[in-house]
C-alpha cells in the first residue's frame, strides 16, 4: 500500500466497506510531531558528550522511566493492536502497523509490574496523550505503548541514586538507578536486560 507523502494532509476516512480500524492503520502520523521527535533523537545521538548518557523519558501508568536515546527510532501515534493466536502471556500484545510495516508490540508495564492507568489524563492543567515508541536494539525492532513522552535528557551516570528497598522486585531487576529530574524521580532502565527478556518472550 502506498503511503501518503509527509507533506500531504491525512485523507478523510474512506466510504464503503473499509472499516475505521483499517483507516487508522493507514493514517500517517502528524508531520510536525514526528519531525520534531526524529530531529530531537537524531540530535542527541550526534551530540554525545564524554561521560554522559542521553535518555528518552516517558511515563507508563504513574511511573516515569527512561531508556537510552540511541535505541529509539520513532515516536508515533498509538494505533490498533492486532492480537496474535496463542499469545496470552501479557508481555506480547500483538502486532501494530507503523506506516506500512508490521512490528511486534510488547508491554513494558507487564514486564515491570506497573498497574494500568487510563490512556489519556490531565496533568497540571495540560492534556497528555499516549504514544507508541519504536525501538531497535542490536537489530531487535519492537514497539511499545507509553502514556506520555516527556523528552530527551542528558545526565552523568554518577547522578543516579540507589534503589529504595521498598521498590517492587520486578522493577529492581530492570532498573539501574533513580534519576532526579525537575520535580520527578525517573527510573533508568537496563536496556540490555529488558530486551533480553522481551526477546525471550517472543521465542
Amino acid at each position: 500500500m502506498t503511503q501518503p507523502h509527509a507533506d500531504a494532509p491525512a485523507p478523510p476516512p474512506p466510504s464503503g466497506g473499509t472499516s475505521g480500524a483499517q483507516f487508522l492503520l493507514d493514517r500517517a502520523p502528524p508531520e510536525d510531531y514526528l519531525r520534531e521527535w526524529t530531529e530531537r533523537i537524531a540530535s542527541e545521538k550526534r551530540a554525545a558528550d564524554t561521560g554522559t548518557t542521553s535518555a528518552l523519558i516517558f511515563r507508563i501508568g504513574v511511573e516515569w522511566l527512561a531508556l537510552p536515546t540511541q535505541i529509539f527510532q520513532q515516536v508515533a501515534d498509538q494505533c490498533p493492536v492486532h492480537s496474535l493466536p496463542h499469545r496470552m502471556d501479557g508481555i506480547v500484545r500483538g502486532v501494530v502497523n507503523i506506516r506500512g510495516e508490521l512490528l511486534v508490540c510488547v508491554s513494558l508495564g507487564s514486564v515491570l509490574g506497573i498497574d494500568k492507568e487510563p490512556a489519556t489524563v490531565r496533568e497540571g492543567g495540560r492534556r497528555v496523550y499516549p504514544r507508541l515508541l519504536v525501538a531497535n536494539r542490536s537489530g531487535n525492532r519492537l514497539a511499545f505503548p507509553v502514556d506520555e513522552v516527556l523528552g530527551v535528557h542528558r545526565y552523568h551516570p554518577g547522578a543516579l541514586r540507589p534503589l529504595p528497598s521498598t521498590l517492587a522486585e520486578s522493577r529492581v531487576s530492570y532498573t539501574q538507578g533513580l534519576l532526579p529530574w525537575r520535580d520527578r524521580t525517573v527510573g533508568c532502565l537496563d536496556d540490555e536486560l529488558l530486551f533480553y527478556t522481551l526477546n525471550r518472550s517472543l521465542s
